[in-house]
């Protein structure tokens, strides 16, 4: 045989086997999607996998800013995971460039790890969130029932009401387009002449630019409310350590003595003596602010409660008529340990998770920067972020006047938001006053700030625990 053909066999045989090997054999794994997304609207990542198992898909900003964790079970080949261009729990990004890793772990014990770049920009207007202010309306409008909603950007916000059958009962159409959250007021009125009947129904809300995105939660309707608190001594309004969650979770259910008004930064005096021309021992804020009522003398109440201005605890007397009376919302309530700097979340009488944050570091003599210890009730979201001295912070809870809980802060780097100064902080005092948590949900710590965002209520119990 020619020299020069039996050198050649070897490449030829070679060139054949390659030819045989079954398609997928040849497939390196590799993770794609479209160069440009958009936040709530769908898009596919398309996983290519030389072997059947689990991929773990990690989404980072170019500061490895960690916004979101998903797990697929995948077959060899190619896979398409539908997302769509949003975080963990639902949360928008910020516009600028992001990356995709992903890892395979093969069921065939293969490993192996791939990545991509892309960016996000923009949004399609759809509906965030809707809160419900109780899970009853009463049609003796004791309480004004509403639902706080939230938009990604200006739409029209379709509210059905559904009664037991499924059948719609009531219906509603409305631009919203304020920045803040808005409350979607309704008193249970069909027409002019009309109210819906007493029962149990459904409240479904949506985008009619978006319908994908929708809220529902049920919805009780009364004739009249059956609760009509007075203002008496309440007991403790603190929970103390070492108490069980089911005690912990009676006291957060307790109805709150509060100063009656409609703005929470108003600020009252606490009096010495019962009598206005007595020396002021304090200051307190209206709407939000439990008070302990320590007993009641004719026209006056003696209270206790933690001074706004340097969050010292303060007994003093105020007016019976300045007080009123306001229940908590019923499945949600948070602890916050200034001495563990750590807040609880709990749902329905049970810890959910605990997390670490920062509480107020007083500097020198700026006692203002105090978190003031005490109970205290949520009131609507005001808009999805604010900026002070230098950094934003986003989905800020308002419960106490200027005090929120709210993540920790961000400085722009470019177009990426730039946590390196404040994120290291949590679990340590650090604050101006407000509660800092972190923007990232972890398998330690899941919960994070967009989720109390999103979860918690109109008059949800705050309560910080002093150190």
């Amino acid at each position: 045989m020619n020299r020069s053909v039996k050198g050649l066999l070897p490449l030829l045989l070679a060139f054949l086997l390659l030819l045989c090997r079954p398609a997928d054999a040849e497939q390196a794994f590799s993770v794609s999607l479209p160069p440009v997304v958009k936040g709530y609207t769908p898009c596919e990542i398309t996983v290519v996998s030389p072997a059947a198992g689990e991929v773990t898909l990690h989404l980072y900003d170019i500061l490895k800013n960690p916004w979101y964790t998903m797990k697929v079970q995948v077959s060899a080949g190619e896979n398409t995971i539908p997302w769509d261009g949003l975080g963990t729990y639902g949360e928008r990004m910020m516009a600028g460039p992001y990356r995709f890793v992903a890892t395979l772990k093969g069921t065939d014990g293969s490993e192996a790890r791939a990545e991509t770049d892309f960016e996000i920009n923009g949004t399609t207007p759809a509906l965030v969130y809707a809160l419900p202010s109780s899970d009853t309306l009463y049609l003796d409008h004791s309480e004004k029932w509403f639902a706080e909603c939230y938009v990604s950007s200006r739409c029209l916000v379709v509210m059905e009401v559904l009664d037991s059958k499924g059948e719609i009962a009531f219906t509603k159409e409305m631009t919203i387009k304020d920045p803040e959250g808005t409350p979607v007021r309704w008193a249970g009125s069909l027409n002019e002449k009309q109210q819906i009947a007493p029962g149990k129904y459904t409240v479904r809300m949506w985008s009619k630019q978006n319908p994908d995105y929708r809220a529902e939660f049920p919805l009780t309707v009364a004739e009249k409310n059956p609760a009509k608190y007075e203002v008496a001594v309440t007991g403790s309004i603190i929970p103390e350590r070492g108490m069980t969650d089911e005690e912990i979770w009676a006291i957060m259910m307790k109805p709150s003595v509060v100063i009656a008004g409609n703005g929470t930064f108003r600020r009252f005096d606490l009096y010495k003596a019962p009598n206005k021309d007595s020396r002021a021992v304090g200051s307190l804020r209206c709407a939000t602010q439990a008070l302990e009522v320590l007993e009641t003398e004719g026209k006056w109440a003696k209270v206790r409660a933690w001074n706004h201005a340097d969050g010292q605890e303060v007994t003093g007397y105020i007016p019976l008529k300045m007080l009123t009376v306001f229940a908590p919302s019923g499945h949600y309530g948070v602890l916050i340990d200034k001495r563990e700097q750590t807040l609880t979340v709990y749902e329905d009488g049970r810890p959910i998770g605990t997390i670490p944050v920062s509480t107020g570091l007083v500097v020198e003599k700026n006692y203002y920067r105090e978190t003031p210890a005490g109970a205290f009730l949520t009131d609507v979201h005001k808009g999805a972020s604010f900026a002070q001295e230098g950094y934003r912070y986003e989905y800020p809870l308002k419960y106490d006047a200027g005090n929120m809980i709210h993540a920790a802060g961000y400085v722009r780097t470019g177009r990426v938001r730039d946590y390196s100064e404040t994120l290291p902080l949590l679990g340590q005092k650090a604050s101006h006053g407000c509660t800092r948590v972190s923007p990232f949900a972890t398998e330690e710590h899941p919960i994070n700030m967009y989720w109390l965002w999103i979860h918690l209520p109109y008059h949800t119990r705050v309560i910080v625990l002093d150190d």
